[in-house]
C-alpha cells in the first residue's frame, strides 16, 4: 500500500509543481501587437494595438480598446472606457494612475489608401474615477515611440510624425518630458542623439536605456543610448546581442536590472555594471512589437505579431538568476 502511494505522489507532484511555475493568464480579448501595456497597482492595463495584418492599417484594424487584468488570479479582462484608434504607442503608471500619449490613428476605410496620423494626444486614467482625462498635447505628433516615467516625469522617447495621406513622415530628433508635479503641466524638450522609431525603454535610476529600433538609414539596429534625466546628457550603453532583431524589441526593468526581449525568442538582461548584457532566459514563442511587463521576479510577454500573425497569448518567462554572458559578436 505504501509504494502504491508513493507511485501516486510521483505522478502528481509535478503537474501542480509546473502549474506554480507557469500561471495561466486569460488570453487578450483580441490578438494585437503594437500596442500599449502597463502594471499598476497588480493590474495590467493593455490599450489599443494592430488587429489586422502586417502594414495593413484602417479603422477597422486599429482598435481603441482598454482592458485591465488582476495579475493575482485574475481570469477575465476587465473592459473600461476605450479612447482614440491607436497602435504604435504605449502606457505608463504612476501615482496609481495610467498615462497615455500619442500613437498611429489611421483615418481610412478597410480597402483604401492608407491615411496614418500621429496624434499629438496625451490623456491620464484615474481607477478610482473610471475615466480619462486630457493632458497638454506634445509639440507634435508622435508614434512608433516609447514612454517612461522617471520620478515624477514622463519621458518620451524616439518615433516618428506621419503626417497623412500624400506627405512625408518627419522622424523627431528630441525627447520630452512631462512633470506631472510642475503646478503647471508643459512639454519640455531634450536633443536626442539618434533619429530611430520601433525601439523600447526601461528606466534604471535617473537613467532612460533606449534599446534598438530602426532608423530612416538602417533596419533592425541593436544601440543602446542612455539618457541621464538629471543632467539632460546622453550616453552609449553596450549594443545587444542578435541578428535582425533591433525592431520593436520589448523591455521593462527588474531589481533595478533592464529585462530586454528580443524576436529571436531570447530574453537578456543588462549587467549591473550596465556594460554588457546577458542571457536569462527564452520565450516559447517568437514575438515582435510585443510588451514586456514585470511580474515578481520574472516577466510577462503581452501581444505581439509572429510570422503566422497576431498573438492573443500571455507568457510568463522565468529568468535565470546567473545569466549567461553574451556580446553582439557572440551571435555572427
Amino acid at each position: 500500500m505504501r509504494h502504491r502511494m508513493a507511485f501516486l505522489l510521483l505522478l502528481v507532484t509535478p503537474v501542480f509543481g509546473f502549474a506554480a511555475e507557469k500561471p495561466a493568464f486569460p488570453p487578450l480579448p483580441a490578438a494585437v501587437s503594437s500596442l500599449g501595456a502597463i502594471t499598476c497597482d497588480g493590474y495590467a492595463y493593455v490599450y489599443g494595438g494592430h488587429a489586422g495584418k502586417t502594414h495593413s492599417y484602417d479603422t477597422k484594424t486599429v482598435v481603441g480598446t482598454f482592458h485591465r487584468l488582476k495579475l493575482d488570479g485574475g481570469t477575465k479582462w476587465e473592459e473600461l472606457p476605450g479612447g482614440p484608434l491607436l497602435q504604435g504607442m504605449n502606457l505608463a503608471s504612476h501615482g496609481g494612475k495610467v498615462y497615455r500619449v500619442g500613437g498611429m490613428s489611421p483615418r481610412n476605410e478597410p480597402g483604401q489608401p492608407a491615411d496614418n496620423l500621429s496624434l499629438a494626444d496625451a490623456a491620464v486614467y484615474d481607477p478610482q474615477a473610471g475615466k480619462w482625462t486630457s493632458l497638454p498635447p506634445m509639440p507634435a505628433g508622435r508614434s512608433s515611440h516609447d514612454l517612461v516615467v522617471v520620478g515624477d516625469k514622463l519621458v518620451v522617447v524616439g518615433g516618428w510624425n506621419q503626417k497623412g495621406k500624400g506627405q512625408s513622415s518627419d522622424w523627431h530628433d528630441t525627447a520630452l518630458t512631462l512633470d506631472l508635479k510642475a503646478k503647471t503641466l508643459e512639454w519640455k524638450s531634450i536633443p536626442q542623439s539618434f533619429q530611430r522609431r520601433a525601439l523600447t525603454a526601461a528606466v534604471v535610476g535617473t537613467k532612460v536605456y533606449v534599446l534598438g529600433g530602426l532608423s530612416a538609414k538602417a533596419a533592425s539596429q541593436t544601440n543602446v543610448d542612455v539618457l541621464d534625466t538629471a543632467t539632460g546628457k546622453w550616453t552609449s550603453g553596450p549594443t545587444f546581442p542578435g541578428e535582425g532583431v533591433g525592431f520593436s524589441p520589448a523591455a521593462t526593468t527588474i531589481n533595478g536590472r533592464v529585462i530586454l526581449s528580443c524576436s529571436d525568442a531570447k530574453v537578456y538582461r543588462l549587467t549591473e555594471a550596465g556594460d554588457a548584457w546577458e542571457k536569462v532566459g527564452e520565450s516559447t514563442t517568437k514575438r515582435m512589437v510585443a510588451r514586456l511587463l514585470p511580474f515578481g521576479s520574472e516577466v510577462l510577454l503581452v501581444g505581439g505579431a509572429s510570422r503566422s500573425g497576431n498573438i492573443a497569448n500571455l507568457e510568463v518567462v522565468k529568468l535565470a538568476e546567473h545569466g549567461e554572458k553574451v556580446t553582439a559578436a557572440d551571435t555572427k
